[in-house]
């Protein structure tokens, strides 16, 4: 897949669509009656782990057709040898995978917020994982660190607030924001929440 101009980056936001998922990317229309069945524990071992591997059932690496979304929400990873944490921020793992690893001279990050599950729901697709919580997602995994949390078919642009470039200078080895794009429709994560004030 190739990177993104600025154009293209701007119409994630203003065709009012949002983030689709590859699987949604590679096969439009998206086949609805199949959901159910790629919205499972098995494909989403796949995404977080095994992510360019061959699906024996389709014969085609499992990156191209994904029904997950990988959003970097950051993590902690512990060192019990030095007895001390380690952040790794989402942003700095958004630019770390955006850049391709320091190979692409541009990344474009979108900042969203999504509906976590308060424990393992892989089947309802209004939610995403938290595949970083232990408490949840036991199973060891080797991209732990990466703080990955997997929304599910689409991001709805209602919930991107902004889009930001960022120029990666290779011979100088320094980062930065170039460019941002604001979404007026944004709805705030805020008019969800439940709580009232009190006297």
């Amino acid at each position: 897949m190739s990177l993104p101009d600025d154009d293209i980056a701007r119409r994630i936001i203003d065709d009012r669509f949002g983030i689709a998922c590859r699987w949604w990317q590679k096969q439009d229309p998206l086949p609805h009656n199949e959901i159910a069945s790629r919205l499972t524990e098995h494909h989403l071992n796949l995404h977080v782990n095994h992510f360019e591997s061959i699906d024996p059932a389709t014969g085609l690496p499992f990156c191209e057709e994904t029904p997950f979304i990988s959003l970097s929400c950051g993590t902690v990873e512990r060192d019990t040898a030095a007895k001390t944490n380690f952040v790794h921020t989402a942003r700095h793992t958004a630019l770390w995978f955006g850049t391709r690893f320091g190979q692409e001279s541009v990344a474009y990050l979108y900042f969203c917020w999504v509906l976590l599950a308060p424990r393992s729901a892989v089947a309802v697709e209004g939610v995403a994982e938290e595949v970083r919580d232990l408490n949840t997602y036991r199973r060891y995994s080797p991209y732990h660190a990466e703080g990955e949390v997997a929304a599910k078919i689409r991001v709805p642009a209602s919930q991107i607030s902004h889009c930001e470039r960022w120029e990666w200078d290779r011979g100088d080895r320094t980062i930065q924001q170039t460019w941002t794009h604001h979404n007026s429709e944004f709805v705030r994560p805020e008019s969800l929440s439940n709580v009232r004030e009190t006297l």
